[in-house]
């Protein structure tokens, strides 16, 4: 479980650009290795863009209801959440392809 509110958005956009660079910086490391592009298959690379889409919409989700806890948590102005805002790693997406 995992909750969170708007005070911690800075943070979340610092591990936003964070697991970016990461994911840059690997598949550029995997490209001058191998002489090719990382797999988009790669184990790694679909669990870090699994974390980066989680987090890109965990941030959206809190800047449409920026007073909003994401869990049902009260926040520190102690004022009731909107409720909670259902987020899943999807590690899946990455094989889905549309004709």
């Amino acid at each position: 479980m995992f909750v969170t509110d708007h005070t911690h958005r800075d943070v979340l956009q610092r591990q936003l650009r964070e697991t970016a660079d990461l994911i840059d910086r690997a598949t550029t490391e995997f490209k001058q290795r191998h002489g090719r592009p990382m797999p988009e298959d790669n184990v790694w690379l679909i669990r870090r863009r699994a974390e980066h889409h989680a987090i890109t919409r965990l941030l959206d989700a809190l800047n449409h209801a920026p007073d909003s806890a994401a869990h049902g948590v009260t926040t520190e102005c102690h004022r009731p959440s909107a409720g909670p805002v259902p987020l899943t790693l999807d590690l899946t997406r990455h094989r889905r392809r549309t004709p």
